[in-house]
């Protein structure tokens, strides 16, 4: 099967699918394959986003929102709790196999196709167009490709974009049982939890019954050992007691954003080209941010057909322009706490834990946007001006 299309999105989650939406709504041809059968399967990702995302990207909210959370309880490793937030919703928990559909649907309307259940075997430049062929013996030829294939992307390993900084392994599960308050998500820190990172149970339901548990881990650990000695951990135990497994979820998250997204004829979005926040591993904001910026950088190009990297480097640049230096930043800040000893997070758990610190970051505290919190830690706090010198003059 020979198939002709104007733009090959490799990738059908929502980054890829938002992309190919924008696009196919200005009549560009677009084919998006997706190696899973159905799209959102597997899940692979905790479901928390703040409001923006649904106001941003103009995304339905309709049965996507499972709960609604304005308050979180950070437990430090000598089982202190710094609470934060409550006045205001910070964060939905979302179905992230019918978010993931919704787009899939709103892009197939507009005229995009997508083909579910095919692997990307090969890529390749044939003269004026590139080659994509799947394990089903389809070829495609397209003016351009974009991978939107996730943390180990094929099109970024064919076309030699260079790798992420660093890889950390998530795992996660859905709990029934739970006992927490629905409005409240809890977060717990330490190097016997998750070493490098944090771990997490999110309710996703108005009744606390039903969360979604998980942690991250540096490359070279086992997710698997210390998410089961975390459902047994006896901070934990309070949420947990008696809640039961309803399924499993595990996947990379990459970080340390690409110095290169872009070539000829190609691009690279999403979690291919490392657009994770590393204070929190979430994707789907600047992912989506991206697909805007990849879209009218593509539309241009299609309206000249001149799919070059001088063309194509304007989307590098302006992605760079708008969220580089908040990703640049959360490296910063994921270097130092991946190296904090347990002392320290009890330490600066106990020091945040004052009414005026709280406001602030009641205040100014945003999932998205991490970095508009520097400034007003540091005038409470100025002892964390040792810990963080030069990070308010990061460059993009």
């Amino acid at each position: 099967m020979c198939e002709t299309t104007e733009i090959t999105i490799v990738g059908g989650g929502p980054t890829g699918l938002y992309l190919a939406d924008l696009l196919a709504k200005k009549d560009i041809h677009v084919t998006v394959i997706e190696q899973h059968k159905k799209i959102g399967s597997p899940v692979q990702c905790a479901g928390l986003i703040t409001p923006r995302v649904f106001e941003q990207f103009q995304i339905p909210s309709d049965n996507i929102i499972q709960n609604s959370i304005s308050t979180a309880h950070i437990h430090s490793p000598n089982n202190k709790i710094l609470t934060i937030g409550g006045d205001k919703i910070h964060a939905y928990s979302i179905d992230r196999k019918k978010f993931d559909q919704t787009i899939a649907t709103q892009a197939e309307q507009n005229g995009t196709t997508i083909i579910n259940g095919e692997k990307v075997q090969s890529i390749q430049r044939v003269e004026s167009h590139i080659e994509t062929c799947t394990n089903k013996k389809r070829s495609i030829h397209s003016k351009a490709i974009v991978g939107a294939d996730g943390p180990q992307s094929l099109v970024r390993d064919v076309f030699c974009f260079p790798a992420p900084q660093k890889f950390l392994k998530g795992i996660g599960a859905t709990l029934t049982d739970t006992s927490l308050d629905p409005s409240t998500v809890e977060i717990f820190v330490g190097n016997k939890v998750a070493p490098e990172f944090f771990a997490w149970i999110i309710p996703i339901n108005k009744k606390g019954t039903t969360a979604r548990a998980g942690l991250c881990v540096p490359f070279d650990q086992s997710p698997k050992k210390f998410f089961e000695q975390f459902l047994e951990n006896k901070a934990t135990k309070p949420f947990l007691e008696h809640a039961n497994i309803e399924n499993q979820m595990a996947g990379l998250i990459p970080l340390g954003p690409l110095k290169q997204t872009s070539d000829d004829g190609v691009l690279l979005v999403g979690d291919a080209a490392a657009q994770v926040k590393p204070t929190s591993g979430g994707g789907i904001f600047t992912g989506l941010t991206c697909a805007q910026l990849a879209s009218q950088t593509l539309l241009s190009a299609t309206q000249t057909q001149n799919y070059s990297k001088q063309i194509l480097t304007k989307y590098h640049t302006q992605w760079k322009k708008t969220i580089g230096r908040e990703l640049s930043i959360g490296m910063k800040l994921h270097g130092l706490y991946s190296k904090f000893s347990d002392t320290q997070f009890n330490t600066y758990i106990k020091k945040f834990n004052n009414p005026k610190l709280n406001e602030s970051i009641n205040k100014y505290g945003d999932i998205d946007y991490p970095s508009k919190l520097i400034k007003p830690l540091l005038k409470h706090t100025p002892s964390l001006l040792k810990l963080i010198p030069g990070l308010l003059h990061v460059k993009k």
